[in-house]
Formats: C-alpha cells, sequence, structure tokens
C-alpha cells in the first residue's frame, strides 16, 4: 500500500491511498484494500499529520477496493482525533463496495462522503472559517 500526502489549501492536507505509485503518471494507480495487514500504516500517517499540526484531512478512497473491520476503525480513529484537535475528517470518491460497508455499518452517518473533491474542498474551507470565527 502506497499513501500519498499533498496539501490542497493551506491547512488541508489530501491522503491518496493505492497499490503503487506510478513515476511516469506521478499519481497512485491500482487498487488496495484497507485491512487488518496495512491499517497500522494508515494510522501512522494520519497521526504524523495531526502531529504537524494540521486537523483538516481529505482521505481519497478511490481506489481502496475492500474494507474490513480493522479499516473501519482506522477511519473512526481519525474522524475521532480530528474532531478532539477541532478538525475534521472526510472521506472522498469510496468505491461502490467501500460506500456499501460505510453505510451498511453506518460510518457514512458519522463520517462525511463527498463524490467531489472540489465541492468536499469548499465544505472544509467553510469549517474552517467557521472555526476561525469561534
Amino acid at each position: 500500500m502506497e499513501i500519498i500526502k499533498s496539501s490542497v489549501h493551506p491547512q488541508i492536507i489530501k491522503v491518496e491511498i493505492g497499490s503503487e505509485y506510478n513515476e511516469t503518471e506521478k499519481k497512485l494507480v491500482g487498487t488496495v484494500e484497507l485491512d487488518i495487514e496495512n491499517q497500522a500504516h494508515f494510522v501512522d500517517v494520519i497521526n504524523a499529520i495531526f502531529e504537524e499540526g494540521r486537523v483538516y484531512v481529505l482521505v481519497d478512497m478511490q481506489h481502496v477496493s475492500y474494507i474490513d473491520s480493522s479499516g473501519l476503525w482506522a477511519l473512526f480513529e481519525g474522524h475521532k482525533k480530528a474532531a478532539q484537535k477541532s478538525g475534521k475528517l472526510v472521506l472522498l470518491q469510496p468505491t461502490k463496495d467501500v460506500k456499501r460497508v460505510l453505510d451498511i455499518t453506518k460510518m457514512s452517518s458519522k463520517i462525511h462522503v463527498f463524490l467531489d473533491e472540489k465541492q468536499a474542498i469548499e465544505q472544509l474551507i467553510s469549517e474552517l472559517e467557521l472555526a476561525d470565527r469561534a
């Protein structure tokens, strides 16, 4: 599993998950499972982002073909830690199968799921501005 972090706004980090990084195309390719075998790596990356002081995280799920209970736990831990730090973790473009699991487990009612990256970023910016005014 490869995880790429990029800044999409001065206070928002995008986390992309895929099976490998294609040097030629400069992007992640291939599907990956977020499960017991790699959830610890995902949690480490999310925790490192929070330790840097960044608390608005957009997790791109378009290459995640499967998620098990440990993967759900990792997402929820990230969501919970972001909330504790007055931030937000949201999900972007989950595959049909992953979205189904998120819905069945009611995780999608706790963690906001977006299909459009621009809309997700706009929502996070809006929440940032509200937090700054408070």
